[in-house]
Order: structure tokens, then sequence, then C-alpha cells
């Protein structure tokens, strides 16, 4: 009966020492809890905003694909009167200005936000463009010169009018792919270029089987059409 007293009496002694130590356990909890909660939703939130950031410059990929599209160009023998008319430099071969501080900002956004795969299709595109635009410069200078140079390098060309194509619609499926969340790999690509053009593409094959070499493309810059 002594023993339950002293027992009852070391309880009530301990007691506020055990709520103390019990609340600042449960203000541990809370104070963690609050944290975890806080980090998750900063978490959502940047990936919002990365998720926003990569729609938008997706959106941009396939606006560039439709501006720069090859087939709204002029044709060779188009170009050849053109340069006939004004100085070399004032022909412009793209619709747009690939060394303008705003291509590459955009180009920035691309690196920054596109997953490898759509990098890797956006400059093989860019590639492909550089080939389309050294065969231009090639039909220009043979045209009414060389027939047989002239249709050598138009055969060449038509050839590169459908790989531009053919990327296109692979970076288009890969886009739309990703923007409605679902898995997808760059199929097989087997590639040709011309000959002393670093990074040009005139000749493109997609295949059943996944790339696996990711590794951007970079294309040598489209230049001003010349006539010598």
């Amino acid at each position: 009966m002594k023993n339950r007293g002293a027992m009852v009496d070391f309880l009530s002694d301990a007691l506020p020492f055990i709520s103390q130590a019990a609340t600042l356990v449960i203000a541990a909890a809370a104070v963690l809890f609050s944290h975890r909660a806080s980090k998750e939703v900063g978490q959502r939130e940047l990936s919002t905003k990365m998720w926003e950031k990569r729609t938008d410059t997706y959106t941009e990929i396939l606006r560039a694909t439709q501006d720069l599209d090859p087939t709204r160009r002029p044709t060779p023998e188009g170009f050849a009167t053109q340069s006939d008319d004004v100085p070399p430099e004032d022909v412009r071969l793209l619709a747009r200005d690939l060394e303008s501080e705003e291509w590459k900002e955009f180009t920035a956004r691309v690196d920054s936000f596109a997953s490898d795969e759509v990098r890797y299709l956006f400059y093989l595109w860019l590639a492909s463009l550089s080939g389309w635009s050294w065969l231009i410069m090639k039909c220009v200078i043979h045209y009414g010169r060389d027939s047989v140079k002239f249709t050598e390098a138009d055969d060449e060309l038509q050839r590169s009018y459908k790989a531009t194509h053919s990327i296109c619609l692979e970076l288009t499926a890969q886009v739309r792919a990703e923007l409605a969340f679902k898995k997808r790999s760059v199929r097989k690509v087997s590639l040709i270029g011309p000959d002393k053009y670093f990074g040009a593409v005139i000749d493109v094959e997609f295949t059943r089987g996944k790339q696996t070499n990711l590794e951007p493309l970079h294309a040598a810059r489209l230049s001003t059409l010349r006539r010598s």
C-alpha cells in the first residue's frame, strides 16, 4: 500500500514533465510535417512552372518548323532570279534570322526545357535545313551554266525536302506524345550529309528500333546565298 502511494506521488510529480515532453514531441512532429508539406508544395509549384515553360517551348518549336519550312521558300530558279536583282547579302534563304538574339534566346529555351528526345530532333531538323541551304546554293550556282551539275544538285535537293519533312513529322509526334504524358522513343535514325559541309543533313531515314545516341547534331551555319 505504501509502495502504491509512493508510485502515485511519483507520477503526480512527473506528470508535468511528461506533459511537457509530449508537447515538445508533438510540436516537433508538427514542424517536421509542416516542413515536408511546404517542401512538397514548393516542388509541385516548381514542377508546374517547368512544365508550363516546356509547353511554351514546344509550341515555339512547332511554330518554327512552320515558319522555316523550306517548301515555303523560292525554288532554285526563284532564288537565282532574286540574286540577279539584289545584292547577295540581301537575299534571305529563310524567313527568320537564325543569327538574331531572338533566335538564340529561343534555342537556349530548347536546351533548357526540352527533353533529350525533342532536343535531338530539333537540332536534327536544323541540320536538315543546313543541308537544304547548301543544295539551294549549289543549284543557284549551276543554274543556267551547267545543266548536268544543276540536275545532280536538284536531285539531292528533292531528297533534302523529304528529309526535312520526315524529321518534322517525327518531331511533331514526339512533342504531341510528351504533351499527352505518353512515353515515346525516337525511332532509329540513319543520316547522309553532303561532303565537306560539317553537320548538314540531306537524307534521313527513320526505321524500327530506338535511337540510343541523342547527342544533338549541331549543323553548320546557314550561309547567305551567293553567286560566284
